[in-house]
């Protein structure tokens, strides 16, 4: 029942805690007696303003009958690795320089993870951009991978159908 949340590593482990005890229908409050943790101590987990320790961790596993030893402190650890490893690729970006803003007139540029957001940031590109932004993803990415992102989209998005294909053409991708 648990197991699905310990693959969850974009959710933090206060999150889930309280997911947990909105389902099991209890309050901070009742969680804090039945743990004997500070009411502002769990209110600090759920909030993310406190880390869980393996104490704290086995505490409320056993009041909340969780099976998984260390079941909040290993959510934590992926959820902490899951941070790093965006921190990591949001380093890596194409030169922002010969992409204009009103491209991604949604979102803010700074905050694009150009790695795991791939598939979209081509469609986008393919569909809007011009000479030298679509230049640019092509050579961000590689020419496979711009032609894998481009097949993936489903034959139904019919959206700037005619712009993505002249410029594969144009693109040869």
């Amino acid at each position: 029942m648990y197991e699905k949340y310990l693959s969850m590593s974009r959710v933090p482990a206060g999150a889930i805690l309280q997911h947990i005890l909105e389902n099991k229908h209890l309050s901070q409050k009742e969680i804090s007696e039945k743990s004997a943790i500070y009411p502002q101590r769990i209110n600090d987990l759920i909030k993310g303003k406190r880390k869980f320790t393996p104490e704290l961790s086995n505490r409320l596993e056993k009041v909340l009958d969780i099976p998984t030893l260390g079941f909040f402190c290993k959510i934590q650890t992926n959820h902490d690795i899951f941070c790093y490893q965006d921190e990591q690729e949001r380093k890596i970006t194409p030169d922002l320089t010969k992409l204009h803003k009103a491209l991604f007139w949604d979102t803010d540029m700074d905050k694009v993870n150009w790695i795991r957001s791939a598939k979209y940031i081509i469609q986008r590109v393919f569909e809007y951009g011009n000479k030298m932004e679509i230049e640019e993803i092509i050579k961000f990415y590689g020419s496979e991978k711009v032609t894998e992102a481009l097949n993936a989209i489903p034959v139904t998005d019919k959206w700037k159908l005619n712009e993505r294909n002249k410029n594969r053409e144009k693109f040869r991708v």
